[in-house]
């Protein structure tokens, strides 16, 4: 039996750690002024999380496994709120900088802990379901710390920010506290050692398969995203305040197409097809947004539109963790390897773009998302094939 509050205090606590995430960029142009932080360092703040995530989710993964899901979001969430106070009463950049690297490995270890807690909470037949909630953490974390903070950072600064996203971590952190587990999750296996856990993981071709699917993905989705308000305000004449809450926006309708991602997983709907559905929307759509002889309201609502059909692409591969795990005690470390390829195209993907831009204009984006959706198709075929020679082997494992 499903049981959804400990799913709803999983998916809070995600929510929360995202808050963390949202609270940055609005605040750059304070942290620059009052810090006298430079552009290139202000870049860094900001993709910090992704750079250890990149480098490190696979371990971070495998010692939420050893430590227990549930206790390692509880210590998430505190290096989280350790972090953020200690970044709001700092004026020194390199102290905000060592906050932050703590903020990063407490939002990484609740981001691959999360799914091994909600595997372990779910009936098989609601893993779709609640995985497709999941995914809604990022994108409504992250939308609704944007659209907060234009109102705490006249008043408190960037400092209020902080405090603010460090005083709601608080939630999810005592209700995972006082939680009652009525099974304790299985330790058996805690000895396993970090190689043996890369060998088991590492080994599935289906790992690499997903992780390499979020690459493409979030390549895309930060890039767009990362760049959307200054699209707004270079080409489509926004103002800077209307500009942020209209990505935040955007951003937010993405946890739609989480649930929708996650309800067309209940109907049965195929995983590859789920992936690769999408990825054809993700390049129709960045050719509108991208258009020069679009109308604005046609560009920003292709924005959105992107921004749901790419909602289902990351609730599919979420729920297929526990699915693909080599071991149930293993979903975390296998939740920190796929991560690591969403990470990994966080950090690479806005350069990329950056790159394209700078050398064919906005023009040349819409060709750069079509090359990452047409590499999202290519390895769902690749998920089909190898879904089919498990189904075979094992029926009921998919």
């Amino acid at each position: 039996m499903t049981r959804w509050g400990h799913v709803a205090i999983a998916v809070l606590g995600g929510i929360a750690a995202a808050l963390h995430v949202g609270k940055v960029p609005p605040a750059i142009p304070l942290l620059r002024s009052e810090l006298g932080m430079d552009l290139v360092a202000a870049g860094w703040l900001m993709g910090l999380a992704s750079a250890l995530g990149a480098a490190c989710g696979f371990v971070i993964g495998r010692f939420t496994d050893y430590l227990t899901h549930r206790r390692a979001m509880i210590l998430g969430l505190a290096l989280l709120i350790a972090g953020s106070l200690i970044g709001a009463a700092t004026h020194v950049e390199m102290v905000l900088f060592a906050s932050r690297a703590l903020e990063s490995v407490g939002l990484i270890m609740v981001s691959v802990a999360a799914p091994g807690l909600i595997a372990s909470s779910i009936d098989p037949r609601d893993t779709g379901l609640a995985f497709a909630l999941w995914g809604v953490w990022m994108p409504v974390g992250v939308s609704v710390m944007m659209m907060i903070s234009p109102f705490l950072l006249p008043s408190f600064g960037w400092q209020g920010s902080w405090v603010f996203a460090a005083a709601l971590s608080l939630i999810p952190l005592i209700a995972l506290v006082v939680m009652k587990v009525q099974k304790p999750q299985a330790s058996g296996h805690r000895s396993t050692s970090l190689l043996t856990a890369v060998k088991l993981t590492a080994s599935r071709q289906v790992s690499w398969i997903l992780s390499a699917i979020f690459l493409a993905y979030s390549a895309s989705f930060m890039a767009i995203f990362g760049f959307l308000p200054t699209l707004l305000i270079e080409e489509m004449g926004i103002g800077l305040t209307a500009a942020s809450v209209m990505t935040a926006l955007a951003v937010l309708m993405n946890g739609t197409g989480n649930v929708l991602g996650g309800v067309f997983a209940r109907w049965g709907a195929p995983r590859w097809v789920l992936i690769a559905g999408p990825c054809v929307m993700l390049a129709l759509t960045s050719y509108l947004v991208f258009g020069h002889g679009f109308p604005l309201w046609m560009r920003y609502a292709s924005s959105v539109l992107y921004a749901v059909c790419g909602g289902v692409l990351p609730a599919t591969i979420m729920g297929s963790l526990p699915v693909y795990a080599p071991r149930r005690d293993l979903v975390g470390t296998f939740s920190g390897f796929v991560m690591q390829g969403s990470n990994i195209g966080q950090v690479f993907g806005p350069m990329l773009l950056a790159s394209i831009v700078a050398t064919s204009g906005w023009s040349g984006a819409s060709l750069y998302i079509a090359a990452m959706g047409g590499l999202g198709i290519v390895l769902a075929l690749c998920l089909r094939q190898t879904e089919r020679r498990i189904a075979a082997a094992h029926p009921k494992a998919v």
